[in-house]
């Protein structure tokens, strides 16, 4: 196998990083691995594919001198918060010309989530199932209000800020001691208000998080022009616990705003975190928390 055949079954190229091209290498390890789908029927090719694979990616990480053991173990290699209250599921899903084949299941543990092998869609579904069960198993009321604040606990203990940041933020810039990442939010004025004045393009403002959402205002007057709202979903929980780390240097400034009449203006705002490069993310325990809740 030559090495640039060795990329093409990767599907990389020279360019990818490391991590780049280890995500892809256990992408292929699940998609062709007996658990991947129980309800299709093995196909004996598949074992070939999963032997080319792995000489693909050991011929890879030989050329870049880095030595590679010829073993292989599927293992879902996220690190794991023995902490966290309850163990989930971990689910991935495949498509075959463009249809979703069914969910498989392809471990269980304390997982944290990782943006490289996980889809967050797939990862808060099975927090939420972790959460259901949890819920029954203490026989505790499943009411809309403890299901979202457990969940929203489990969340937290299965997620590395600082971590999940450096892999799905927008990095733009870094320093010996500092990488930078952007990430894109947008927050809505009350069209009911008449003493609302239009926002400036490019206008610096202050980001804070007060009481669980991230608040913006303007520098120069101090008017808070309202909390911050992000079309994905997983920002919620990378970007706010950032907010309030001392470590953090954190910038916000408005990229355009959408005018509507009925509805109030709409202000895309770009969040930029400064985060040290020695910043490791502490594990969270939300067991009192939780406990408490289920009551």
């Amino acid at each position: 196998m030559t090495l640039k055949e060795a990329y093409k079954i990767l599907g990389a190229s020279k360019h990818d990083d490391d991590r780049e091209i280890k995500a892809k290498y256990k992408k292929l390890l699940i998609l062709y691995h007996p658990d991947s789908d129980p309800t299709r029927k093995r196909n004996p090719e598949d074992d070939d594919k999963i032997r080319q694979v792995i000489e693909a990616y050991k011929k890879i990480k030989e050329s870049e001198g880095e030595p590679y053991f010829d073993t292989y173990e599927f293992t879902w290699d996220a690190f794991e918060n023995k902490a966290a209250f309850s163990e989930r599921n971990i689910y991935v899903q495949f498509k075959m010309y463009d249809e979703e084949l069914p969910l498989s299941k392809m471990a269980r543990g304390r997982f944290v989530w990782d943006p490289d092998m996980e889809e967050f869609k797939l990862f808060s579904k099975s927090v939420l199932e972790a959460c259901k069960d949890i819920m029954t198993d203490y026989s505790a009321r499943l009411t809309p209000d403890k299901v979202k604040d457990i969940f929203h606990f489990m969340m937290q203990e299965y997620v590395l800020p600082a971590d999940a940041a450096r892999k799905i933020g927008n990095k733009v810039r870094e320093d010996r001691d500092t990488e930078v990442f952007t990430f894109n939010g947008f927050v809505k004025e009350n069209p009911a208000d008449p003493k609302a004045s239009a926002p400036t393009i490019g206008e610096p403002l202050n980001i804070f998080l007060r009481e669980d959402r991230a608040v913006v205002e303007e520098i120069v007057t101090g008017k808070v022009l309202g909390s911050v709202s992000f079309d994905e979903d997983e920002l919620y929980y990378v970007v706010l616990p950032l907010l309030e780390d001392p470590k953090v240097q954190t910038h916000a400034s408005i990229t355009k705003v959408e005018k509507s009449r009925r509805f109030g203006n709409r202000m895309n705002v770009v969040i930029e975190l400064m985060i040290p490069k020695d910043l490791k993310d502490v594990a969270v325990s939300n067991e009192r928390q939780i406990k408490r809740r289920i009551g």
